[in-house]
């Protein structure tokens, strides 16, 4: 089975993924082709849905999971603001939030995260309204992501091992952020602000 779509073909077995770039990706029976420029917005529209969807439905074996994001990481990857609203406009944020959340319980150190990392950074180049839609739909869950990929893994360091003082990050607030806690915003250690 193989159909096509603008300029974006998808075949059966033996097929493999063709970039704007000139790279390949081959995984399974699924196969991708894409090169760039576009016709009109039509077809780039139908492709970024194509992409998206296959992107939110790879979950297993990780090579397709792979082939998905590296197809993602190919369309997102450009400096068009109102092409990245567009992504932003069919949830690639959402699904790409998704993909990070599994891809650290799996393997969070693994380079699945990055790729996926760099596709969530290629996408919020959006405009700056868009973007700021975006992170107000997401951040609840996309911080505490990020906050647990740069923290350091408990006892990887002196002074950061369970039960010690400094194991849990500090609770601060904004000046005024809570009723009595204006102007209470420095000096002292993390129990201050607990």
């Amino acid at each position: 089975m193989s159909y096509s779509l603008g300029h974006y073909s998808f075949g059966g077995a033996g097929s493999s993924l063709q970039g704007g770039g000139g790279y390949s990706y081959t995984a399974g029976d699924d196969a991708y082709t894409a090169q760039q420029p576009y016709d009109d917005e039509a077809d780039r529209t139908d492709v970024l849905k194509l992409v998206l969807y296959d992107l939110n439905s790879a979950i297993a074996p990780r090579d397709v999971r792979l082939m998905a994001i590296h197809a993602a990481l190919e369309e997102f990857d450009h400096d068009d603001e109102a092409l990245h609203d567009e992504e932003l406009e069919l949830r690639a944020d959402h699904i790409l939030l998704q993909k990070l959340t599994y891809a650290m319980c799996v393997d969070p150190r693994g380079v699945e995260v990055g790729l996926i990392c760099s596709a969530l950074e290629a996408v919020y180049r959006a405009g700056r309204t868009r973007l700021g839609r975006s992170f107000h739909e997401i951040c609840d869950a996309l911080l505490p992501l990020f906050v647990g990929m740069v923290r350091a893994p408990p006892g990887a360091m002196p002074g950061t091992g369970p039960g010690d003082r400094y194991d849990e990050a500090p609770v601060l607030h904004p000046p005024g952020g809570r009723e009595g806690e204006a102007g209470q915003h420095g000096g002292g250690g993390p129990e201050e602000h607990r």
